[in-house]
């Protein structure tokens, strides 16, 4: 049941045929097979609270053995050395357990997901109490048992305040960053000396301004729709100037809002509206570009009344792009959007709670095809001109 557990928790979403269908095959006690045969379950949980049930009852009826060393005929214990007496009675902890726990932006159960596989962690042993003395109707998942909630398991709490005291894992040292877009009007304009000035500014937000600041989290129905394992981009759909467009990049990487020519010659808009812009962009390919100008438009994102509409500074590229739009930190941080790439969603607060806007995992693959296509295409065409002179 134990190894039963750790595989169960790496399967998000684990539906309970699949996992009676499994536990089934694998188990051998005929009891319990005959249990799951005749009744059927309702949840992964009413599983385990089942299973408790007959490892108690083997545990009963199984008497444990005799683990105290044996005695001398005269019915006294062997004296250890003197060298205990040397020592101090009370051993101090060498890693003191934390007491105190950093704030998380997601559940613990979420967290338990993504550190089960590491070597640090330090699964708990069997909780002491008798079972019957246990709430069946709590489990938790670290101690694979009943009595409490996963979210409310101090151990695994102290586990995850070790973890990030320690800070899990370590990047090597990069040479570079590729492919982010820099530049743009959004840092201080399209002047020199407005960047500057931006570049020694240090702005201190009043607390008037961040006291609606709504909690964010992203919890397991999130993940409902998604395909896994996936390593797609956020690719999400919104309404710009009265126009649902689709393929719109969520990029915090990018120091600009971007919208491609293409999308905004379908929208009717002419170039001769485009505002005149001297900054350059840099990321498209490794190369820096100049763009066509730069346009103010409306854009909505959210649903089901939950909605932020904010105009819009894009720049307008006329380059091979997959996407029709790319939104960046200016506006991400405007409307103080939480990203996860992993639930491909956005969260951001509103007016009457929280807003979401979900990816669509066909359209971010789509993206990448095209993406890769017009790579090639580039090279090719590099190839031929070479070849030509």
């Amino acid at each position: 049941m134990t190894r039963f557990n750790k595989e169960r928790l790496q399967i998000p979403d684990l539906h309970i045929t699949a996992a009676v269908s499994a536990l089934t095959y694998a188990i051998r006690c005929e009891a319990f097979k005959m249990s799951l045969s005749k009744t059927s379950l309702k949840s992964v949980t009413d599983l385990l609270t089942r299973a408790e049930k007959y490892i108690n009852m083997e545990e009963t009826l199984t008497p444990r053995k005799d683990v105290l060393p044996l005695l001398r005929p005269d019915n006294k214990r062997p004296r250890e050395t003197n060298q205990r007496d040397d020592n101090p009675r009370v051993k101090q902890r060498q890693n003191p357990r934390p007491k105190t726990f950093a704030p998380l932006n997601t559940s613990r159960s979420n967290i338990l997901m993504e550190i089960k596989d590491l070597k640090e962690l330090k699964w708990p042993p069997r909780m002491p109490s008798l079972p019957k003395n246990r709430d069946r109707t709590k489990y938790c998942d670290f101690h694979r048992d009943h009595g409490h909630t996963t979210e409310r398991c101090l151990a695994l709490k102290q586990q995850i305040e070790v973890h990030i005291r320690r800070g899990c894992g370590s990047e090597p040292p990069t040479t570079g960053t590729i492919d982010v877009i820099i530049g743009g009007t959004a840092s201080g304009g399209d002047t020199n000396n407005g960047r500057k000035k931006y570049a020694k500014q240090l702005l201190v937000s009043s607390n008037t301004d961040l006291a609606h600041t709504e909690y964010i989290t992203f919890e397991s129905k999130d993940l409902e729709g998604i395909s896994f394992p996936h390593d797609d981009a956020l690719v999400i759909s919104a309404i710009i100037a009265n126009f649902e467009v689709k393929r719109i990049l969520v990029d915090n990487g990018s120091a600009a809002n971007v919208l491609s020519h293409e999308a905004l010659v379908q929208m009717g808009i002419s170039v001769k509206q485009l505002k005149p812009v001297k900054t350059h962009l840099q990321g498209f390919g490794g190369g820096v570009i100049t763009p066509e100008g730069i346009v103010e438009l409306p854009m909505t994102l959210g649903s089901e009344g939950r909605l932020v509409t904010h105009i819009v500074t894009f720049e307008v590229v006329r380059t091979p792009m997959a996407y029709n739009a790319i939104l960046g930190r200016p506006l991400l941080n405007k409307i103080r959007a939480v990203i996860s790439t992993f639930h491909l969603a956005m969260k951001f607060p509103t007016y009457s709670g929280v807003g979401v806007v979900r990816g669509s995992q066909t359209m971010a693959r789509q993206c990448y095809v095209n993406s890769v296509r017009k790579i090639k295409g580039r090279r090719h065409a590099a190839y031929r001109a070479r070849a030509r002179a």
